[in-house]
């Protein structure tokens, strides 16, 4: 029981290194996009954003599934928003949401992260 334990603590923290790194990754792109003045590099960047998040969303979904961490389809859910925002050109929404995801995935780091610590395995 307890190395089941452990091991979804492995995997849950595994994951949420990936995902904050894709998060951190997306608000530094959130911030270039609210940069371009010229209409249709803006629509072509808010295409190559959104085709991002889309596949963040992707790897959540898969962390969701194989950590079964609730979380983590909270994440997904804000990122879908977010996308919506980015299409009504509403940045500042966007990087709200992106922030909340970055804050829940690192609280499900900590908290596998001290597991993994409290078995000396970190």
């Amino acid at each position: 029981m307890a190395q089941d334990y452990v091991k979804r603590a492995l995997t849950v923290f595994n994951y949420v290194e990936k995902i904050k790194t894709s998060l951190i990754v997306a608000s530094s792109m959130l911030e270039f996009l609210g940069e371009i003045n010229e209409e249709a590099e803006l629509a072509g960047a808010e295409k190559m954003f959104t085709a991002y998040l889309n596949a963040l969303i992707l790897e959540v979904n898969i962390a969701a599934n194989a950590s079964k961490v609730e979380g983590f389809g909270d994440i997904a859910a804000n990122l879908q928003k977010a996308i919506e925002y980015v299409k009504q050109r509403n940045l500042v929404a966007a990087q709200r949401l992106i922030s909340e995801a970055i804050s829940t995935v690192t609280t499900h780091g900590n908290r596998a992260a001290q597991i993994l610590k409290d078995e000396n395995l970190i």
